[in-house]
């Protein structure tokens, strides 16, 4: 009996998520059947569960594929990139670009299904979490190239404004969504370059809290204002 190696085995696995990625993305996750990956891969049912215990951990696996891919690709576009705008702008690209479909394959308009599903599979919630950690890492990786280039200003919180991006590309998804069959990746351009235009232009600008503080300064009876009152 031929031995198995493991090079054999990843082969398989990968063929079974593809297959389950185009399954899920096109019946959605409780419509879906093993049975279904079965047709999709061309394998059978015992060596679909060979590799994966259920059809839930088969999910959560396609989710996780469909989470994970984009970053390398992201990484060799960035590399080109000479300040901050321009990287967000191919952030943005990026993520547009693969919202309906990525390399032949479902996009990550599938994700909404897991999202659907997180609250009832604490396994999806954690893969979608750990997917947001992983995109948080890339995002703060420019954010603070823009500091260091002077791009951006030292006193933002760092965190705060990637996370604030992200939920800014996924909200890109829903609207894509929405839109249907009158969907334009045109119009999710325009708004999401709208939206970094206006965070350049707001972290760029006074520190939180010095406008406030200058006002004070200079109210009539501050202390060292024009109109302060003379000293007796």
């Amino acid at each position: 009996m031929p031995r198995i190696t493991a090079a054999h085995e990843q082969e398989v696995r990968d063929r079974i998520v593809a297959a389950a990625v185009r399954v899920f993305s096109d019946k959605g996750f409780h419509s879906s059947t093993i049975a279904d990956v079965c047709r999709e891969s061309g394998l059978s049912v015992g060596a679909i569960y060979t590799y994966f215990a259920s059809k839930e951990a088969l999910f959560r696996q396609s989710c996780d594929l469909i989470a994970a891919r984009g970053l390398e690709e992201l990484a060799e576009r960035l590399a080109g990139a000479s300040h901050t705008a321009e990287r967000m702008a191919i952030a943005i690209e990026l993520y547009i670009e693969t919202i309906d479909e990525y390399a032949g394959a479902p996009g990550q308009i599938s994700l909404v299904q897991a999202w659907a599903e997180a609250d009832r599979e604490p396994g999806v919630r954690e893969m979608l979490a750990a997917r947001r950690e992983r995109l948080v890492g890339a995002g703060q990786v420019l954010v603070y190239q823009g500091i260091s280039a002077g791009e951006l200003p030292p006193w933002i919180d760092v965190d705060a404004v990637t996370r604030a991006f992200l939920a800014l590309l996924d909200g890109l998804l829903l609207q894509r969504i929405e839109a249907g069959g009158a969907y334009r990746p045109a119009d999710l351009r325009r708004r999401a370059g709208a939206m970094v235009e206006l965070i350049l232009a707001a972290v760029r600008a006074t520190p939180p809290g010095a406008a406030d503080t200058a006002r004070s300064a200079d109210a009539p009876g501050a202390v060292g204002s024009a109109e302060a009152a003379p000293t007796a």
